[in-house]
């Protein structure tokens, strides 16, 4: 998939080709439709009476034939612009009764699609899912999407759409062989509601919930297939899915994640997986982390922790510590915190060390349960080196927060790792985490903002080739953030959206669309002013002051302080003056969620503040004069 070549054939979505970055214009549906046929029967000839089928139906012009070779011919002009008359015919060219298409691999996205799932099954875990993870991200839509229901693209396009279920299926058991159980959960939920009828996965979320230390979710994941494949089907599961429920129940030890072996320095070590596609601008960040990695190998400790706003990276960062981590012969123990269970003591805790934790736990007094954690991390550390990771550790409940910062203390001497992600702008445990930051033992890492060479990278990996022009609105509109630049890219390339100059309106309109459900998100877990104040904010635009605000919110003046102060620390608001959006699309996000109730309400009080300060302005005029 590394090979980038020329004359691009795009047919996973609605069918489209490049050109060094250009989109051709491939002429209409059923012109299209003689390149489709063409795709479909990779490298083999195709009959001009089955082009004829799949152009025209059963209702063929009186000159098919003719037709067709004007299509065809139009097709090599169009595709080999710089060739003479005489040249053409290199990508299409005539063979015996028909047509054939000759492209390399790389040239067409579902040919590459298929070999990079293929080369993915011989490769090690962490190179497996590089490869997956970007043969996945050149999906844009249904495969011939502008034939879906065609009865002659109907066979490809399943088949292609099965591969690619396969392919999720594949990198989602991958990831569990990498011990990132907690991070695909919700992954999995999703692939089970897509299509609850395979079987193997619901094998894949019921171990991913076992070894995320969710026992009895797990029996609960294994009861809903059951009821599923009854109700559907009237089956009983498989005996893939019976022997799994079997060891569940005897809670197996072949259900946990693979340990490394029980030594200080790995005898031979897997090579490092390549940097994902995507991953860009870190250079940094992961020279820290594989030094780091390799200082804990040596058995020296650490911490790490990544701090920043929310989409900046942070979660991306901690994969690569895991991969990089088994890649090097190394155990990882996760966790990711939670707003739903952060009144629920050590579950954090129970999440890194699963059973293991219980009997320290078992202890009355705090300071004897934090003493008989940090005796069991020792006792692990002495088997082997291993790292600890926590997400959003912002959201970790009181007591294991308590034992982080206890931890972080007491590490030297020990061969472990801790890296933590925290999300700033949201409240947590000030004091205790307050602790753990200013500790002088740990590295504070605040990746920063993408910039606009990292954009254009994005940019080309996901749509190709863009002109300066869209890749500057890109970067704009997003500011650099990364999860709402993938989040925009996404919601372009699933439109078929071209990245060249004629579309750089688009990208705000589909922009603002695209991230509106994470910035309600957000919105939503604050108190309620807070909403009615950014608002507020959004319909007021560039004349928004604190005085205004208030009055249009008809909230009181300290509240509306409060809200702002809330809503800057949140990156939402810019934290200063004049009153704006951390970016374009955060603004129109939130503009377009206004209901429409509300909306009239907010224009007629907008309307009323006008009138108003027009009055006074004339009042004043009329006395002066």
């Amino acid at each position: 998939m590394d090979e980038q070549p020329e004359l691009n054939l795009h047919v996973l979505g609605e069918l489209t080709a490049t050109r060094n970055g250009a989109v051709v214009d491939l002429g209409g549906r059923r012109q299209r439709a003689v390149l489709a046929a063409l795709a479909m029967q990779r490298d083999q000839v195709v009959p001009a009476d089955r082009l004829v089928d799949c152009v025209w139906g059963d209702h063929p012009p009186a000159n098919a034939t003719g037709a067709l070779q004007a299509y065809v011919s139009h097709l090599r002009r169009r595709l080999e612009p710089d060739a003479t008359a005489r040249q053409r015919g290199g990508v299409i060219a005539r063979a015996g009764p028909g047509y054939v298409l000759r492209l390399p691999t790389a040239a067409v996205d579902a040919w590459a699609f298929e070999a990079a799932v293929e080369a993915a099954a011989g490769q090690a875990p962490g190179d497996a899912v590089c490869t997956l993870e970007t043969a996945l991200r050149t999906w844009r839509g249904p495969a011939y999407a502008d034939y879906a229901g065609e009865a002659w693209a109907e066979v490809e396009a399943a088949r292609l759409t099965e591969l690619r279920g396969l392919a999720r299926e594949r990198l989602l058991a991958t990831r569990l062989e990498l011990g990132e159980a907690p991070l695909v959960i919700g992954d999995l939920e999703a692939l089970v509601k897509e299509d609850p009828l395979r079987e193997e996965r619901w094998r894949l979320l019921t171990l991913a919930l076992y070894r995320a230390h969710r026992q009895a979710a797990a029996l609960a994941a294994l009861r809903r297939a059951r009821e599923v494949l009854a109700e559907e089907l009237g089956v009983d599961p498989g005996p893939a899915l019976r022997a799994l429920e079997a060891e569940v129940l005897a809670q197996s030890p072949d259900l946990d994640g693979p340990r490394p072996a029980p030594t200080t320095r790995p005898a031979t070590l897997v090579p490092r997986p390549r940097t994902p596609d995507g991953l860009v601008d870190r250079d940094r960040e992961l020279a820290l982390l594989r030094t780091r990695l390799d200082e804990l190998v040596e058995g020296t400790s650490g911490c790490l922790l990544f701090e920043g706003p929310a989409g900046i990276g942070k979660t991306r960062l901690l994969e690569e510590v895991r991969k990089l981590a088994v890649a090097a012969g190394v155990w990882v123990r996760s966790a990711r915190s939670s707003a739903l269970e952060q009144d629920f003591a050590w579950g954090v805790v129970r999440q890194l060390f699963g059973a293991g934790a219980e009997e320290a736990l078992a202890h009355d007094e705090r300071f004897a349960v934090l003493r008989g954690l940090c005796e069991l991390t020792t006792q692990l550390a002495e088997e082997a080196p291993f790292v600890l990771c926590v997400d959003d550790v912002q959201r970790c409940d009181e007591a294991s927060l308590q034992f982080l910062a206890y931890l972080v203390r007491r590490l030297e001497g020990l061969p472990v790792l801790v890296v933590l992600a925290m999300r700033t702008g949201e409240p947590h445990h000030a004091d205790d985490l307050a602790e753990l930051v200013a500790d002088e033992t740990v590295t504070v890492v605040r990746p920063a903002p993408l910039t606009e060479e990292g954009t254009a990278a994005l940019v080309t990996d996901r749509l190709g080739r863009g002109a300066d022009a869209f890749v500057t609105t890109c970067h704009r509109m997003t500011s650099g953030n990364p999860l709402l630049l993938r989040q925009l890219l996404r919601a372009l390339a699933d439109q078929g959206v071209p990245p060249d100059a004629a579309h750089v309106d688009t990208v705000r309109a589909v922009g603002s669309r695209a991230i509106a459900s994470l910035v309600t998100l957000r919105l939503r877990r604050m108190p309620a002013g807070a909403t009615t104040v950014a608002r507020a904010v959004a319909m007021l635009g560039p004349t928004a002051d604190l005085l205004s605000v208030s009055d249009l919110a008809q909230l009181p003046e300290e509240d509306v302080a409060a809200a702002l102060d809330l809503l800057a620390r949140s990156e939402i608001l810019v934290d200063g003056h004049p009153l704006d959006f951390v970016n374009p699309l955060v603004r129109d996000a939130i503009h377009a969620d206004v209901p429409a109730g509300e909306r009239a309400l907010l224009v007629e009080r907008l309307n009323r503040r006008l009138k108003s300060s027009s009055s006074r302005a004339d009042h004043a005029g009329a006395q002066r004069q």
